[in-house]
Formats: C-alpha cells, sequence, structure tokens
C-alpha cells in the first residue's frame, strides 16, 4: 500500500478532527495499516478501529491477549500445573469438547492459579488481598498470541478457600475432576462455561491429562509411557480406572521385556493371529508364565485380577521362593497364588498392605497394572544361590606319607 494511499484514507476518515487528533490519528494509522492492512484499507472505519492496545501491545481486533481470559500454565511455564508461588483457587467446567470422552462424554475442567499473598496483608471479604501483596505484573508476555496473565483479580472459591489470594496468574486444564487433581477443592458449586471448550494450547497434550499430579502411580504411568509399555487410549487419555484385560497385560508384560519374538505361533484357539496381543500371548506360553484358563483358551477379553497379575510376574521372575508373613484375612495358606503374593509381599511389589483385605478376584485397574509392573521393575534383585562346596581333591597315593611343614 502506498504512502498516498495511507494518507488519503487517514484525511477521509478524519476529516472532521483537529490538528491535534489529524497527527494523533495519522501516527495511528501508520501502525494500523502495518497490523491490519486489509481490515483498514477496505472497510470504512477508523485507525483506532483497526488495532487495539491491548496490555502493552498493539493488537489486531480479536487478538487472544485482547480477550477476557487468562494464558494456560503450560504456555507460561511449560507444565500443566500451578506455578510456584501460586495456589488452585477455583474451577469450572465445560461439556462437549470431546477433549476428555473415553467410554462416553466426560467434561473438560479449568482450574484457576492465583498468587498467594505475601505475608502481613490484609485479606478482603471475598478472599483477596490488593494487588500490591503480590509480584503480578498484568502483561500478555508473549504478545498478542498469548492471552492475558497477572491481571484478573477474582476467583471462583472451590478450592483453598481459607488462604488468601490475589491475581489469576494462569489455568490449568485437565480430564481429572478438581477434587482428584487438588484435594483441596471442594466438589461444589459447580460452574459451567462452554464458550472455554474448544480453548486449546500444544502443550496441553504433551502427556496423560488424566493423571493427577499427586496420584500415587503418577510416576509409575510415566515410567510405562517413557518406556513405549503403553500409549494409552489417546495421546491425551491414559484411563487410569479402566480395567485390564488379561490381553492388554500380555502386552504390556511382552512390552517390558523388550517385545521378543516367539519361536512359534502357538497359542491358544481364541487368540487371533492378528491379535496385538497374539505375540505376546505365544511368548508367554513359551516361557511358561501362563497355561490359559482350560486347555486352549486364553480368555483374552475377560479381566484380570490381582491374583492372576501377581502370579505372571511371578513366573516372569522364574517363581523365585521367598517367605513372608501374610496378614491378609481373605488369603488362606491353600491359595493357588499363595507362594507369588509371599513372594510380591517379600520383594515390596504389593502395595496395598496396610489393608485388611487382599481382594485376590477384584479386577486390576490400569492404575493398579502400572503401578505393580514398576514396583517389579524396581524391586531388590533375587538373592544369588550359594555356590556348592566342591569336593575335597583326592590325595595321589605317592604323597599319602608326606607330611605337611
Amino acid at each position: 500500500m502506498s504512502r498516498r494511499l495511507v494518507e488519503r484514507v487517514s484525511r477521509v476518515v478524519d476529516r472532521r478532527a483537529g490538528r491535534r487528533g489529524f497527527l494523533r490519528s495519522s501516527a495511528m494509522a501508520a501502525t494500523a495499516v502495518a497490523v491490519a492492512p486489509v481490515a483498514y484499507a477496505l472497510r470504512p472505519t477508523t485507525a483506532e478501529a483497526a488495532i487495539v492496545l491491548c496490555k502493552g501491545w498493539e493488537c489486531r481486533p480479536g487478538a487472544l491477549c485482547c480477550d477476557n481470559w487468562s494464558e494456560f500454565c503450560c504456555k507460561i511455564t511449560g507444565e500443566n500445573l500451578c506455578p510456584p508461588g501460586t495456589i488452585v483457587a477455583g474451577w469450572w467446567k465445560a461439556d462437549g469438547s470431546g477433549f476428555c470422552d473415553l467410554n462416553g462424554p466426560r467434561p473438560r475442567y479449568y482450574l484457576d492459579c492465583n498468587f498467594t499473598c505475601d505475608e502481613g496483608c490484609r485479606c478482603a471479604s471475598d478472599g483477596m488481598c490488593a494487588k500490591s501483596c503480590t509480584p503480578a505484573v498484568c502483561k500478555c508476555h508473549g504478545g498478542c498470541d498469548t492471552r492475558k496473565s497477572e491481571c484478573i483479580r477474582f476467583r471462583y472459591g472451590q478450592c483453598n478457600q481459607e488462604v488468601c489470594v490475589g491475581q489469576l496468574k494462569c489455568r490449568i486444564v485437565t480430564c481429572v475432576p478438581p477434587w482428584k487433581w487438588d484435594p483441596a477443592c471442594a466438589t461444589s458449586p459447580v460452574l459451567t462455561s462452554q464458550s472455554t471448550r474448544w480453548h486449546d494450547r500444544p502443550c496441553l497434550h504433551e502427556g496423560f491429562t488424566d493423571i493427577p499430579p499427586q496420584a500415587f502411580y503418577a510416576d509409575a504411568v510415566a515410567w510405562m509411557a517413557a518406556e513405549g509399555i503403553t500409549t494409552g487410549f489417546t495421546d491425551d487419555l491414559f484411563g487410569p480406572d479402566e480395567l485390564v484385560t488379561r490381553g492388554q497385560f500380555a502386552a504390556f508384560l511382552w512390552r517390558y521385556q523388550g517385545e521378543p519374538e516367539p519361536a512359534s505361533g502357538e497359542g491358544f484357539f481364541d487368540v487371533s493371529s492378528h491379535a496385538y496381543y497374539a505375540d505376546a500371548v505365544s511368548w508367554m506360553v513359551e516361557k511358561q508364565i501362563t497355561t490359559g484358563r482350560s486347555p486352549g483358551r486364553f480368555d483374552p477379553d475377560s479381566n484380570v485380577n490381582r491374583a492372576q497379575a501377581i502370579v505372571f510376574l511371578h513366573r516372569l521372575a522364574g517363581k523365585p521362593d521367598a517367605e513372608a508373613g501374610i496378614d491378609f484375612s481373605d488369603v488362606g495358606e491353600g491359595e493357588w497364588f499363595v507362594d507369588a503374593l509371599k513372594w510380591a509381599l517379600a520383594r515390596d511389589i504389593v502395595w496395598w498392605t496396610d489393608l485388611d483385605d487382599f481382594g485376590g478376584a477384584l479386577p486390576a485397574s490400569r492404575s493398579d497394572v502400572a503401578l505393580l509392573l514398576h514396583r517389579y521393575h524396581l524391586r531388590e534383585p533375587e538373592p544369588e544361590p550359594e555356590p556348592e562346596p566342591e569336593p575335597e581333591p583326592e590325595t595321589p597315593a605317592s604323597e599319602a606319607g608326606r607330611v605337611a611343614v
């Protein structure tokens, strides 16, 4: 666009302005043409309408910096967690996004991370302190395509209600209900904002969004993903509460062992050669980790239970002997899995020893299996068997009469 055209348009849109207004509008017009040339030149508008000053940045209308929402924490810090010096102060949810759907529609949750207040600051009746009590600097720290941060003085208030907070720094997005993500959050009131359901950032999809950061199985799931043992149901969803089938468990063990090629394809009539777990089951048969549920039948689609999972791991380890006391009220000495359980207890693989019951028939969830396999991986090495003493060499007859000196 030529300078002459810029000047002509400026004169048209600002012909009623005085000298001071004209100079101001001309300066703004130069910026407007650079930021939104098509919108400025083709529509009857003013330079002020073509650019907007948002938190210190000259942006086009509709820029993220100019909307009413705070930026995601992962965009600012790289992690979908509250940054240091902030705390979860409230949450809302959005339905229908599809991001969290697993075996049916599930909501997506948004958690606000607010600054904590300096000591000695007065807390107002709304549970918030003055801006001067926090290090907040209101700005779109990444430019016009970044939403504002440290600007909004607001809290929904379902989380950490006894803590005084300041400005909202950023927000977390998760498929985990907030009261499971942070135990300091209440289950109500439930607030919904459908206008945020499509808000997204690539950094929100780096890892599983349905694993609470404080979950006792979080490290185990991260380890499984890093080792290629699991890819989750999707890139975003691990499904920690979903139950594990025998076919899935076979695949987990096989991948943990490095996906060894089975020597033959012998197996069970109910395991298709095209199934993703076919090689895993054949390998388990070869290593005598499984004999099936009945002759010729593996039953890959039924749920693996706790007792079966422990026995599979015991056989994978070579069925070592181990003695450990069993305090579970539902496990007798005659149970078919008792030797495996004693070994698992001695190696600290079973973690629910503070419970009265073992629950061997209970189906194992994906988080259960992640923990079992991870603790198996971290177990103490099996003690080496003591070598048998070598027999004394026979003394030759020619030296039988010699005396040691």
